[in-house]
């Protein structure tokens, strides 16, 4: 097959995130297997108009605020020239429409979670309405369309909002195994937390550091180490400082694989409080690393942890369940131990190698319905 691809960034954008690692571990597993894949994404400072990654081609036009719009003007040149068999739009926050432009091209689309009316609490009021008047309009746009997503919780969201449940295929994000299990257990740092991933205010930092600001009224003083960046860091460092917990928190920013995968055996816990996710990959890497997971009652983050099993799931936004949550894993030895185990299992479920074989099974039963 080739295969085109839509995202609004490619892997080496400074704002890369989830959506950007999913697409890439899977799509050059299709390389690898003989398929040709094109990757249509927006510009950023500095880029490449193009750029090949892991055999993945990739195109980079328009720009971050218009690039939906440019998107239909920029297909028909990448259809012709690398004589695309299906299209496949990769939507993260604002969705591309292409069923509704290339009628005659099998389309199929990916969502890895929806906002709702919680995008207005991830930025400014008239992005959020613009967002959620393009999110509220998918199931017009994409109901026929093969649909695939990486939890329970996208697919519920997906069929509340009409989309047939026989049209929508789960596959779910996975990590990678061999890289992140070592022969020996690290040492855990007993007093460190961590975060992996982007700083946006959705992530919902905040809330962590108003927790650890308990702890130390409790006489529990812990380290939280945040491994990522983004636009919410100043806010952050305020915050930190709000709640007297600024010499505990380490902003490593930007790390290399290899010090995040350090960073996941050293930790005691990984604490991810973000109000809504796809899937929350980093929880599934934290487990596959030997580490328990503190996490957000959330979309997607509900479907990553297994309460009481693989870590512990707060109550929705609930400082104070939080605050007992980590409490009773750092203190409670035995059963964090046991949930490391059992973290370790869940995890070796979810391997790139099996989720790019079932995409290739999607694009070929579902997306290009016979045409191969």
């Amino acid at each position: 097959m080739n295969i085109l691809l839509v995202n609004w960034r490619d892997m080496k954008h400074p704002q890369a995130g989830g959506a950007e690692v999913h697409y890439h571990e899977i799509f050059r597993r299709l390389v690898a297997k003989g398929h040709s894949v094109v990757l249509l994404t927006t510009r950023f400072e500095g880029s490449e108009p193009t750029d090949v990654q892991d055999g993945i081609v990739i195109y980079r036009r328009g720009n971050t605020f218009l690039f939906n719009w440019q998107t239909p003007f920029f297909i028909p040149f990448l259809v012709k020239r690398h004589r695309i068999d299906c299209i496949i739009d990769d939507v993260n926050k604002i969705p591309f429409f292409t069923p509704r432009f290339f009628r005659c091209i099998p389309c199929g689309v990916f969502f890895h979670h929806l906002f709702g009316k919680t995008i207005f609490e991830v930025t400014a009021p008239p992005m959020a309405a613009y967002i959620l008047f393009l999110e509220n309009r998918i199931a017009r746009a994409y109901r026929r369309t093969p649909c695939c997503t990486v939890s329970k919780s996208t697919f519920a969201e997906l069929t509340a909002r009409g989309f047939p449940p026989g049209n929508i295929t789960i596959i779910e994000n996975s990590v990678d195994i061999d890289r992140l299990i070592r022969d020996r257990a690290a040492a855990k740092e007993t007093d460190l937390l961590l975060y992996v991933g982007r700083l946006k205010r959705y992530k919902n930092l905040d809330i962590v550091m108003e927790a650890m600001s308990r702890l130390n009224g409790e006489g529990r003083r812990l380290r939280f180490v945040i491994c990522g960046s983004g636009d919410d860091e100043a806010h952050l460092r305020a915050c930190a400082h709000k709640n007297g917990v600024e010499h505990q928190v380490i902003f490593v920013g930007h790390a290399s694989e290899e010090e995040k995968i350090d960073l996941y055996h050293r930790a005691t816990l990984l604490v991810n409080p973000s109000i809504k996710e796809g899937w929350g990959i980093t929880n599934i890497e934290a487990n596959a690393a030997g580490t328990a997971v503190v996490a957000n009652d959330a979309p997607g983050l509900s479907d990553s942890v297994l309460h009481g099993v693989t870590g512990l799931l707060y109550k929705f936004n609930d400082v104070n369940d939080l605050t007992r949550s980590i409490k009773t894993l750092i203190d409670d030895i035995p059963l964090r131990r046991k949930m490391e185990q059992e973290g370790r299992k869940w995890a070796l479920k979810f391997s790139w190698d099996n989720s790019a074989m079932r995409m290739e099974e999607w694009l070929t039963e579902k997306v290009m319905k016979g045409r191969i």
